[in-house]
């Protein structure tokens, strides 16, 4: 998977890094609840019961409220590196007894157990981070490509409605039009301070 970025999406990225890092911590929170009220509206994620979420770095969209509001029936889980070094994720049981370490990243993740593990094709609901999203469901990423990996599947069985990959964000990521490479996954849904978007592909 090729990792070039061409001058103008370089900069794009660059402008929507520095926009986001620029909120202040309280608006961070007061948006961020919006987004999760937003998505927790939604009946893709109330008839959900096995949910992804992320611990979110430099300024991101936070979707943590999103467990506390959990139905009791509900699971939550969060991505880890995965120890094969396969450049994928795996999702990892989240609750009061687990335990933390950061990653390569400097980034909070659970220690990856095999138990607590869940297969990506076994989810209900993903909430990936993101960078920006368009009206089409294109999704820019950090760059790594961890999610696009992960999720390729859902690219070779279209028929495959599992997970649902819901992108988190701030009003201010959404764009008109992304560049899409081939490899890219596409969102389902987004989530935003503003509105909820349902992606037809």
């Amino acid at each position: 998977m090729p990792t070039t970025i061409h001058p103008p999406e370089k900069t794009l990225r660059r402008q929507i890094r520095q926009q986001r890092a620029a909120l202040p911590q309280h608006e961070q929170q007061a948006l961020s609840r919006q987004i999760a009220r937003n998505l927790y509206a939604q009946r893709t994620f109330r008839n959900a019961r096995h949910i992804a979420l992320y611990l979110p770095v430099r300024g991101e969209a936070d979707p943590r409220l999103l467990r506390q509001w959990g139905l009791p029936r509900q699971r939550f889980y969060l991505p880890v590196l995965s120890p094969l070094k396969d450049s994928r994720l795996w999702f990892v049981r989240w609750d009061e007894k687990t335990r933390f370490r950061m990653n390569r990243f400097r980034i909070p993740e659970p220690y990856p157990r095999h138990r607590h593990r869940r297969p990506a094709r076994w989810l209900d609901l993903v909430v990936t981070p993101l960078l920006a999203f368009d009206t089409l469901g294109t999704r820019w990423g950090m760059g790594g490509g961890f999610y696009d990996r992960t999720f390729a599947f859902k690219q070779r069985r279209t028929t495959m409605q599992r997970p649902s990959l819901t992108g988190f964000a701030y009003a201010f990521q959404q764009r008109e039009k992304l560049v899409r490479q081939t490899w890219d996954v596409p969102l389902n849904a987004a989530a935003t301070d503003a509105s909820f978007f349902e992606f037809k592909h």
